[in-house]
């Protein structure tokens, strides 16, 4: 993952023509968070400074290299006097008066004498405004609200002219020389760098990804030596440049929503980016023609975590997919998931199946049909859990691994209980956990069982779903549940209330026994309603038919059972044509005008 995007960053680097000080520099406001930015304006005279009062303005992204924003230490100044606000004093003493500080006490022998003298005013001016700059700051804090972040920066009015930070050449020396220190301060090695795998000056990878600390004793290689950190991750200066620049675009440019988690896309060249064509690198590399798709897809049904898949899917295996899911507390990284090498092939193979799914159901089917199944255990949950799981089902739909059924069956099943039970959306989620089932099955990662049946009326529909129906307890459970939803139509029909016979069916929980018994009990209320028609009487005979076909001792779970069983309720509109052929009775209307 480290090579790919250290090589993004290197292609982007080239393409842009970006110099040292265009890579260094950090948007401050990358998240999109940091709308605000709070202004110290300071006059010069005569190479004094003095202060002249605290403005606020909008942030403007073209304005990134004025700010010449880059962090540092979490309890020290940052690369430059531009810091992202927490608290009013404690920003502006430890990153902005906390700059000046360091840059005396540390860099005397780069400035000259007049560059000394212009900090060492800058500092005692600084120092003498502080409560009157802080109390500013804070001011402005309180009517803005909270989630609009602000960052603090200094301006320089020397007569008619103002000048941000990063216009000021001086600022932008220590800006450079700091981050030179800051590259050599654990100790510059001539080793392989672990990225190039070349004998160059090395240092350690530390700063780009925060995946290892060196404060703690098991992170640093030879013990608790500071001095022998670099071996962790040696790097050489060109490639920790070009991984910092690719993780900054990756961050602005390729940060898609992935039914409703974010992820980095990462691709991996696999045969070098020589010989990959124009437009797919532009796909990658462009960001005006990145952010165009993301407009554009917001408008579309699947959103654009398929959108931009879907173009990729049509590309040659001559790179591969890597899908970074991070989460981000305070300031370390936690990897959710990393997907890595999923080739454009089984991306198209994904997309084929997704078109035999949704022209089987007339419905769209995308990986948020699944996530539905895997955000909560529990609805009143506040926070989802099942992400783990969620990603683990995706890692093996991108990569051909095979899935438990019972593990997936028993998630569906809870939502499909819990809809039930709550009268929420009964129907259109059993459909989507059938459409779930069917998916995976026709990705060839759950093998159905299939058993040879004789021809019988039904076959036609449920050849139509592949190997989903192919045993005769499936059938006949399926066929059970369609009666059994007749029934519960006619009683809603004659009572227009919650139909007394939904007891029977126990929340689906139902096991082999209970489901053995309520094939007679449906049959008796409907004869006892004089609604046992030919057309149920064909329904009835044919789910009798493919349960005593199943025998005794059936060996299927209760979510299974249940399963089959919630599918025939809700796909009754497909059983309907069956058995009225050319009838429009009431029953018939009945179904489809409620369904």
């Amino acid at each position: 993952m480290i090579e790919a995007v250290k090589e993004i960053g290197e292609i982007i680097i080239q393409k842009e023509k970006k110099d040292l000080m265009e890579i260094m520099v950090e948007d401050p406001n990358i998240s999109g968070k940091y709308t605000q930015v709070v202004i110290i304006i300071l006059e010069k005279r005569d190479n004094q400074v003095l202060f002249g009062e605290v403005d606020i303005e909008e942030y403007d992204s073209s304005k990134k290299m004025k700010y010449l924003y880059r962090s540092g230490a979490a309890n020290g100044p940052d690369f430059s006097p531009t810091a992202k606000l927490t608290e009013p004093q404690k920003t502006f003493t430890n990153k902005i008066l906390g700059w000046a500080n360091r840059v005396l006490q540390r860099n005397l022998d780069l400035l000259s004498p007049e560059e000394k003298e212009f900090i060492q005013s800058l500092k005692r001016e600084l120092e003498t405004s502080k409560y009157l700059i802080t109390e500013q700051i804070q001011k402005i804090r309180e009517e803005i609200p909270r989630k609009e972040g602000i960052f603090i920066t200094l301006k320089l009015r020397d007569g008619n002219e103002e000048y941000y930070v990063g216009d000021i050449p001086l600022f932008r020396k220590i800006f450079i020389s700091w981050i030179q220190a800051d590259n050599e301060k654990r100790g510059k090695q001539f080793a392989t760098c672990s990225i190039c795998n070349q004998k160059k000056n090395v240092i350690l990878g530390d700063g780009v990804y925060s995946f290892f600390t060196i404060d703690k004793p098991g992170f640093i290689t030879g013990g608790f030596r500071e001095e022998e950190a670099w071996k962790n991750f040696p790097i050489c200066i060109d490639c920790k440049q070009a991984l910092e620049e690719g993780k900054k675009y990756l961050e602005t440019n390729l940060i898609f929503n992935f039914a409703g988690l974010r992820y980095q896309l990462i691709p991996k060249f696999i045969v070098g980016k020589e010989n990959v064509a124009q437009d797919v690198l532009d796909l990658f590399t462009d960001s005006p023609k990145l952010l165009s798709l993301k407009k554009e897809s917001q408008d579309r049904f699947l959103g654009d975590e398929e959108e931009i898949l879907f173009l990729l899917s049509q590309t040659q295996d001559n790179l591969t997919l890597n899908f970074l899911f991070l989460l981000k507390q305070q300031s370390a990284e936690r990897i959710l998931a990393f997907i890595e090498d999923v080739f454009p092939s089984r991306l198209r193979k994904i997309f084929g199946i997704k078109d035999e799914v949704d022209h089987t159901f007339q419905r769209s089917f995308t990986f948020r049909t699944i996530r539905n199944f895997f955000s909560k255990s529990d609805p009143a949950k506040r926070n989802n859990d099942l992400d783990a799981y969620f990603l683990d089902l995706v890692d093996r739909v991108f990569k051909g691994r095979s899935v438990d059924y019972n593990f997936i069956l028993r998630f569906l099943m809870n939502k499909i209980r819990s809809n039930f039970v709550n009268d929420q959306y009964f129907g259109p989620t059993t459909i989507d956990g059938v459409m779930v089932v069917n998916f995976l099955e026709r990705m060839e990662l759950i093998k159905m069982e299939v058993i040879a049946m004789d021809e019988r009326l039904f076959d036609p529909l449920f050849k139509k779903y592949g190997s989903t129906f192919e045993t005769p307890l499936k059938r006949g459970l399926f066929l059970l549940g369609s009666l059994t939803q007749l029934l519960l139509r006619v009683q809603y029909s004659k009572r227009e209330s919650t139909p007394p016979f939904l007891k029977n069916l126990k929340g689906l929980r139902m096991d082999e026994r209970d489901f053995l018994g309520l094939l007679p009990r449906v049959q008796n209320k409907l004869q006892e309603y004089d609604s046992f028609d030919l057309g149920k009487q064909k329904l009835a005979r044919e789910a009798a038919h493919y349960l005593l076909e199943a025998g005794n001792n059936w060996k299927m779970s209760t979510d299974e059972m249940n399963f089959y069983f919630a599918a025939g309720m809700n796909l009754l509109p497909e059983v309907i044509p069956f058995i009225y052929p050319e009838k429009s009775g009431e029953e018939k209307i009945l179904v489809e005008e409620d369904v």
